[in-house]
């Protein structure tokens, strides 16, 4: 009898024990990932670690570790370090960085829709502004979106329209442009000779020395080269066209994404509208920093009146009509994209 009624007891014991162990393990919180090991992500950027961008990736990367209680750990490389900055989108598609950033510029020869879409905006006067019509191009022109082909698309971001930086001529109306040599970025000379002006390519980091030679009379690039590249040194004036901006995107390969368990992706997905919002913040901070150093430069920025900025955006009409066209001969929804960016400029 006591046997029996021992073990009975012993039986309550345990099942009260387990009872216990369970509601401790039910008040317990979920773990964040169900990774069994951490997972290390090398990201590839084309900007130095002392460029605002570099720190909005920072703080991208560090708020993902903490989402995922240190398991997932993203190592943000800076310029040239991983690979060349002009490789950036080979090095995630290939793999040799897990994921990235980029001016779809540098990629221009396989984004060719992406790079004419940027190039054809107008009028847009803010980064957010094209940083939004870009991505409801992404959602809505699937041609776009096959560009990134073997990537995962995080966010996109924009720079404000581009700048004309001149030497010592002022822009004050469309024709102005006749007879200046200028250096336009790949892609855009047809742009620089529908506007009167005789562009030359020169590489990025020459344009500084191009200027001070007087080889070129002026330049098309986003305002931050002023400070970064020191260009306000020896750019007078500053003009903006209200046209062409420099999108960018940040991705991670493809394979690397449909690796990762279903909670991971979530933590990314989670915080892609926020890595979005900190990216155009630090971009808009490089840029009012850029102008306002130009300033103490000396450099005078100046806005051309409604009908100048009028006859510049048609005589670049017939040119991205051109290159729309050519796309279309290579197989490649040339004139759809261009309806897009037409239809998101604002007019």
């Amino acid at each position: 009898m006591r046997n029996k009624r021992t073990r009975r007891n012993a039986v309550s014991v345990l099942m009260a024990v387990g009872v216990l162990v369970l509601l401790v393990v039910c008040l317990l919180p979920a773990p964040v990932l169900s990774a069994d090991k951490p997972i290390e992500l090398r990201f590839t950027s084309v900007v130095t670690s002392l460029h605002p961008d570099f720190k909005a990736f920072q703080k991208f990367a560090d708020e993902v570790n903490k989402k995922t209680g240190g398991t997932v750990h993203i190592t943000v490389y800076p310029s040239g370090t991983l690979n060349p900055p002009m490789e950036t989108y080979n090095a995630i598609k290939t793999g040799m960085a897990q994921m990235g950033c980029a001016p779809v510029g540098y990629s221009g020869s396989v984004m060719p829709l992406n790079h004419m879409f940027g190039d054809a905006l107008q009028g847009l006067p803010t980064s957010v502004d094209a940083a939004r019509a870009y991505g409801t191009a992404l959602k809505t022109t699937p041609e776009m979106m096959a560009e990134f082909e073997g990537m995962h698309v995080l966010w996109v971001f924009s720079t404000v329209p581009l700048s004309v930086g001149t030497s010592k001529k002022q822009i004050t109306k469309a024709e102005d442009f006749k007879g200046l040599v200028m250096r336009f970025p790949p892609g855009l000379e047809t742009l620089g000779r529908a506007w009167g002006a005789s562009p030359v390519a020169v590489p990025v980091g020459d344009i500084y020395v191009a200027l001070q030679k007087g080889t070129i009379n002026g330049f098309i690039g986003g305002a931050e080269m002023l400070q970064a590249m020191r260009l306000a040194e020896l750019t007078k004036y500053v003009t903006s066209a209200e046209m062409t901006y420099g999108l960018n995107f940040v991705a991670i390969n493809q394979k690397v994404w449909d690796s990762f368990p279903a909670d991971v992706r979530k933590v990314f997905d989670d915080l892609d509208e926020w890595g979005q919002t900190i990216t155009l913040e630090h971009l808009d901070e490089a840029e009012k920093a850029a102008i306002a150093y130009a300033k103490t430069q000396g450099t005078q920025f100046n806005k051309l009146d409604k009908a100048e900025v009028e006859k510049l955006h048609a005589a670049a009409k017939p040119v991205f009509e051109k290159r729309a066209a050519d796309l279309e001969a290579r197989g490649k929804a040339g004139k759809k994209v261009l309806a897009v960016a037409e239809k998101l400029s604002q007019k």
